[in-house]
């Protein structure tokens, strides 16, 4: 997939998540207009659009959920469609990739953090009561559930990788960058959830919530749980997983220099002449190798603002 259609894909998802959003507040904010007097509406739209952001924040989890949805097999048919059957049956590939598709742990993983959720959201409560603290209860609990949803893919996509380390390689799969769409989708993950969790938090956080449980303004602090969980996640599978397709593509070049230094030798070359064209061959994938994985200046906003997003909520 090129780059351009890739982003019109990203984007494309993104507009759908936004478009649920606002299909939420316009049936809910219906439904409360309707049953309840003026003001309770008026402070659900103003909680759902200003205080509390989740017009935008949900759109944001939603779309970054539809993308992973939808892409999710990619990672899957680019790992076998590259390595042959006999050699990832070798490996714990199977296993893992059964984790990475399971609906069933995504949907118990999904309902302990809407149960967790919950929970922080009662002991916070939103200023709002009835109809209207219900409906955006549930929609603050989806964002949960949605944005663990994305956390666990990447995370079971960097542990299929870590499977395949040591797999044989039996073809140049560097010449044809045939792992390079398993980068794309995880940077894009990556940046997605870093987006959303910053702007969930944040929103969060510094919303106008009463705290008047039991444990009083204590439980503003829970209030940065996704921000604890996505910290590790988007630190270490953003970068591990480029580590692993560096050394298998080292070893498709090593493969390669070996094969063409076997052809120079049946062809007569002499043995300087075979030396100079291995080291020029070898600097040049080198260099090329270096330019595509290598850990860029775009990509250090990633751990840097992973890192201040979490400082601020925890930092007076």
């Amino acid at each position: 997939m090129s780059k351009s259609t890739l982003l019109f894909a990203v984007m494309r998802d993104m507009f759908w998540g936004f478009a649920f959003s606002g299909a939420y507040i316009l049936i809910t904010g219906t439904i409360i207009y309707v049953t309840e007097p003026l003001i309770p509406f008026q402070q659900y739209i103003k909680s759902f659009t200003m205080y509390f952001n989740c017009l935008i924040s949900g759109g944001l989890i939603v779309g970054s959920a539809i993308y992973v949805f939808r892409t999710q097999r990619d990672i899957v048919e680019t790992i076998e469609q590259t390595f042959l059957p006999e050699n990832l049956a070798a490996t714990r590939y199977g296993i893992e990739k059964q984790k990475y598709l399971s609906k069933r742990r995504s949907t118990e993983f999904a309902t302990e953090f809407i149960v967790a959720g919950f929970v922080i959201f009662y002991l916070c409560r939103f200023p709002l009561t009835g109809l209207a603290e219900t409906f955006m209860i549930a929609f603050a609990c989806m964002e949960y559930a949605l944005g663990v949803y994305v956390g666990r893919k990447l995370y079971y996509a960097g542990s299929m990788l870590e499977t395949i380390a040591d797999i044989k390689i039996h073809e140049n799969i560097f010449s044809t960058d045939k792992l390079g769409s398993i980068i794309a989708f995880v940077n894009i993950v990556s940046t997605m959830t870093i987006i959303f969790v910053y702007v969930h938090v944040s929103s969060f956080y510094f919303g106008p919530f009463l705290y008047d449980s039991d444990v009083g303004w204590s439980a503003k602090i829970l209030l940065i749980l996704p921000a604890v969980i996505a910290t590790p996640v988007v630190l270490i599978f953003n970068f591990y997983p480029r580590t692993i397709i560096r050394n298998l593509y080292k070893k498709s070049i090593d493969q390669e220099i070996f094969r063409l230094t076997d052809s120079l030798h049946k062809e007569g070359v002499t043995k300087n002449d075979r030396m100079s064209t291995m080291m020029q061959y070898h600097n040049l994938q080198d260099e090329e190798l270096k330019y595509r994985l290598r850990v860029t200046l775009s990509d250090l906003p990633i751990a840097i603002t992973v890192i201040l997003m979490l400082l601020k909520f925890v930092v007076p």
